[in-house]
């Protein structure tokens, strides 16, 4: 397989999830395999996974960076390697709509007392989440927004603060995240 990094896509409060919104979930993700795919890493393979509304709880409602901690630290997939990439409904805060951290860790023990995977949400149209959720991977596999390194991008970019466009993986950006320990080589 080409140089790549699987997820675990967690659905939280799957079960309250419209089928359009479930539809929505599934189009994103194709839409951030797409954007990967221009220079890589591409997207191998992608395991599913749904926490019932009852289980999340609080969980669920992300007002904050905390919040998203709290839900990634509590629902982490340890039983593979993969980058864990937790989908919600909404965030609450009206300027939010994902949280990574900037590069994420290594290994899933290790990112105790903070953000420990990408929290992404279905605010906005289907291209809006595809691109929120490749912007925020792009974040863990530690890629900065444009505007702190225009090195890394074009004149319109996946990773801009405000981006909408989906225009994909510069050479440039490849090259970095390739270095991250989640890509398999």
């Amino acid at each position: 397989m080409a140089v790549h990094f699987d997820i675990n896509l967690i659905v939280v409060s799957e079960d309250i999830f419209t089928p359009a919104e479930l539809k929505q979930v599934n189009d994103s993700v194709d839409i951030m395999k797409t954007i990967f795919a221009t220079h890589g890493p591409v997207i191998g393979t992608v395991n599913r996974f749904k926490i019932q509304h009852r289980v999340a709880g609080v969980d669920a409602i992300i007002f904050n960076s905390a919040d998203a901690a709290a839900l990634a630290d509590r629902f982490a997939v340890r039983s593979n390697d993969a980058l864990d990439v937790f989908v919600v409904k909404r965030m609450f805060h009206p300027t939010d709509v994902g949280y990574a951290p900037t590069p994420g860790a290594c290994g899933k023990n290790k990112a105790r007392g903070g953000l420990r995977a990408p929290v992404v949400s279905l605010n906005g149209s289907t291209a809006d989440s595809g691109n929120t959720f490749a912007h925020e991977v792009g974040h863990f596999l530690g890629l900065p927004h444009c505007e702190k390194d225009e090195s890394l991008c074009g004149p319109a970019n996946f990773m801009r603060a405000q981006s909408g466009t989906n225009t994909g993986v510069t050479p440039a950006q490849a090259v970095k995240m390739i270095t991250h320990c989640q890509v398999t080589l």
